[in-house]
């Protein structure tokens, strides 16, 4: 009895191995993509991953595109005529424009983690009061089909007045999370004090951020070939465990 409770922990160690995900590192930054502007809908390779635009509330629900993304660079001042860009940047960041947002998946669509980020808001214009003016926002989607959500306050200005990217310290709620896929959108404060983006409550193309050196980690299916020679061993440990009940009982 006492061989074959050793045999079963030996297989129940086989298992955990075969089970365990391997995890593989990547950060998705945009230095390879060339300056660009995206409308929702659009869809944006980066490495392993897709990046899908997504539309202003309003625009979503008339089924509407709207330019909402753009590559700028953190290196040329010339990227952000219209709008006040963040400092920071050593090369090219991803920008949400026009109240849009950006969902993260992996193209073969398997799960994954969030490590960290580089973010910033992205003032519609110059010479803002240094204050609080929305929130970043994160939904997820876990690999159980449950969401979950959470929200940052943007880094402030700098002695010369100016926002610049800061690495998120990754709330509670995200931390440890196996995603499927991870969205990213923006909110402003209106003059009740109730950080908006919808179509009750337009942000008027003030929510408006970027991302920059986005850590992520990939979470692999387990080997299905593996699972299926541990399945056939513990089949063969029963019923070995079975022949010798027999046989004692004779």
């Amino acid at each position: 009895m006492n061989r074959l409770s050793h045999v079963g922990r030996r297989l129940a160690a086989a298992l955990s191995l075969c089970c365990a995900a391997p995890v593989m590192a990547a950060v998705i930054n945009f230095d390879s993509i060339g300056p660009d502007i995206y409308s929702s809908g659009d869809v944006l390779q980066v490495s392993a991953y897709n990046l899908l635009f997504l539309a202003d509330p309003t625009s979503a629900v008339h089924g509407q595109s709207s330019g909402v993304g753009a590559i700028l660079d953190g290196r040329t001042n010339s990227s952000c005529d219209i709008a006040a860009c963040p400092q920071g940047a050593t090369g090219n960041y991803l920008a949400i424009l026009n109240d849009g947002g950006v969902q993260i998946v992996r193209s073969d669509l398997h799960a994954f983690t969030l490590a960290g980020f580089d973010y910033s808001f992205l003032a519609p214009v110059s010479g803002l009061p240094d204050q609080q003016w929305g929130l970043l926002q994160l939904s997820g989607v876990l690999a159980s089909g449950q969401v979950v959500t959470a929200s940052l306050a943007f880094p402030g200005q700098d002695i010369d007045g100016n926002y610049y990217f800061l690495g998120a310290s990754l709330p509670g709620a995200l931390r440890n999370q196996v995603f499927t896929a991870l969205t990213f959108n923006a909110c402003t404060y209106n003059d009740a004090g109730l950080c908006s983006n919808s179509v009750a409550f337009p942000a008027f193309n003030q929510a408006q951020f970027a991302l920059n050196n986005i850590s992520i980690n990939a979470v692999d299916e387990p080997a299905t070939s593996m699972l299926m020679l541990a399945g056939l061993a513990a089949i063969g440990m029963l019923s070995r465990r079975r022949t010798l009940h027999r046989l004692q009982g004779a």
